[in-house]
């Protein structure tokens, strides 16, 4: 690992890219407020810049070096001295910038709360956005442990605002939200065990020509990302994630994207890794894949 913070995606290796002339711009969001089991989440997006250090730039999947698409790393998002409402703002504000110049906001958390501003941010620019939300947990309370922000109630604030959301690889849900489910028309859900049985129909004709994708990180297989606050049996495999967020890029177009709940373990470093290494794929499909 390098002995000081990376504060570049990529860094040392990848090429400086000018704020006003990249085309991703990656949002470091280090906010951790409504955590309810592991805690640890605001030191994902450092720990997500510091492994990105040691990847190596060829994709040789792409072929090419999806650095070179332009990336900039603005710096990380400072919510000392705020309420959880008032970081929440902060986060959109962050994002509404990067739209601004017309590039791609990727924002790395960070518990999950963080997601609402940057969708609601990106839907006034796309206002026929979709959502993708891929995750162990569907995240749709109405409010939990007393707060409507939770990391366990965004994806209800989703679709609050009246977006269409598809949630993919669930597999924890309370009966509150399977309630809720049954009766909303603009949430589908597929599951998880529906990947490990071969039965996953994936409902495609959902997604609008502008989607959002939303990754927290527990939707894979503790087995492959143990470093998780709120980690669940089963789950995607790195593959599978990987050729799922590939068939997405193929099906619509990706307007914002966030990676969230990377909780690093102490002295393990293969989680930050893998998400730093998501990361990188995820840029590199949606701008170099040719397939």
């Amino acid at each position: 690992m390098t002995d000081s913070p990376v504060t570049q995606f990529g860094a040392p290796d990848a090429p400086y890219c000018e704020p006003s002339t990249a085309r991703v711009t990656i949002i470091p969001a280090p906010l951790e407020y409504s955590l309810c089991y592991m805690k640890g989440t605001e030191h994902g997006p450092q720990a997500i810049l510091d492994a990105s250090s040691q990847m190596e730039l060829y994709d040789e999947e792409l072929d090419c070096c999806p650095i070179e698409v332009g990336i900039y790393t603005r710096p990380a998002l400072d919510y000392r001295g705020m309420d959880h409402a008032t970081a929440l703002k902060a986060t959109g504000d962050a994002v509404r910038e990067v739209l601004e110049r017309g590039q791609l906001p990727f924002t790395l958390g960070g518990e999950h709360s963080l997601s609402a501003p940057p969708i609601a941010a990106v839907r006034d620019y796309f206002p026929d956005l979709t959502v993708v939300h891929i995750d162990a947990h569907g995240d749709l309370r109405n409010e939990y442990e007393g707060t409507p922000l939770s990391h366990a109630a965004i994806e209800r604030r989703v679709v609050d605002m009246g977006i269409p959301l598809t949630e993919i690889g669930i597999r924890s849900f309370s009966p509150e939200e399977a309630e809720f489910m049954k009766t909303c028309p603009n949430v589908a859900v597929v599951w998880g065990y529906q990947f490990a049985k071969g039965t996953v129909v994936i409902p495609w004709d959902r997604l609008s020509k502008h989607t959002y994708v939303t990754i927290d990180l527990d939707a894979l297989d503790p087995s492959e990302m143990p470093a998780v606050g709120t980690p669940e049996p089963g789950g995607l495999r790195w593959y599978q994630l990987l050729d799922l967020f590939r068939e997405i890029c193929h099906r619509t177009t990706i307007v914002g994207m966030d990676v969230v709940e990377l909780c690093p373990m102490e002295g393990q470093t293969r989680a930050d890794f893998l998400a730093a290494k998501l990361v990188y794929k995820m840029i590199g499909y949606r701008y170099c894949d040719k397939a």
